[in-house]
């Protein structure tokens, strides 16, 4: 769901993330996409992610000169729209990049027949209020979802995955930017890594499940059918902290 490492030029970061996950991809295709982690030099520079677009061969898109930014694929009867939301990091160096991956989505979105459309983004599309730093901010919306979440409803986008915030919080469906049971289910999948935000983040008003605080490691699956998608979230002992489900018939 994004940072995929700490710091996107750092070789050994990157080395020791494949070495961890050898064996898995074996039998599990990787399915990659950009945080703002992998736009940082070794001095903390934002830069264009050059070892992140070297490092994955994913499916192709147009315009070409977004080649492994964003991308989209088929599962079965399940739809993926992969996201790229550095729009911030990288807009400098490609000052129509917002525009184009926004006619990208909407015309990607609308050519696919799959009965299930997921999409995975790594910024989330609500902001959280702080608790515990000094300078005050209020919740509601993230440049980022106010730019994707209309596209998202007007194409019924069925489930919004998102990273970023370092816990899992399942928001429930939303649609026109308020809580609306006929718009897409939005889920921050959780945490996997060693950096912890405790007690950083008040609950949004649109928060319907939190892991508990303070938060550990945790890991979400998706199981889907003709009909159901479930998602479940656990702790790292098979602990189950949450499970929700989307019908279409």
């Amino acid at each position: 769901m994004g940072d995929l490492v700490d710091n996107g030029e750092d070789h050994n970061q990157w080395n020791a993330w494949f070495d961890a996950i050898e064996n898995m991809i074996q039998t599990i295709p990787a399915v990659p996409l950009l945080g703002n982690h992998e736009t940082y030099t070794r001095n903390w520079k934002v830069r264009m992610p050059e070892a992140y677009l070297h490092l994955f061969a994913l499916p192709e898109i147009m315009p070409k000169k977004y080649q492994n930014q964003y991308y989209s694929f088929d599962y079965g009867a399940v739809h993926f729209i992969v996201i790229n939301t550095q729009i911030g990091e990288m807009e400098q160096f490609q000052p129509d990049m917002l525009s184009d991956e926004l006619t990208w989505v909407e015309n990607d979105i609308e050519n696919t027949q799959k009965k299930w459309k997921i999409v995975l983004m790594h910024k989330d599309v609500l902001q959280y209020g702080f608790q515990n730093r000094p300078e005050p901010r209020e919740e509601g919306f993230t440049d980022e979802g106010r730019r994707f979440m209309p596209l998202f409803d007007k194409y019924n986008v069925d489930v919004v995955l998102t990273g970023h915030l370092h816990t899992y919080r399942n928001r429930g469906h939303i649609r026109n930017f308020v809580r609306d049971e006929s718009g897409p289910l939005y889920i921050i999948t959780g945490v996997a890594g060693d950096v912890r935000y405790p007690g950083l983040w008040k609950q949004h008003s649109l928060d319907q499940t939190l892991a508990p605080q303070p938060e550990t490691d945790n890991y979400m699956t998706m199981d889907a059918s003709n009909n159901v998608l479930t998602f479940s979230s656990f702790l790292p002992n098979g602990e189950l902290i949450d499970r929700v489900s989307v019908n279409k018939s």
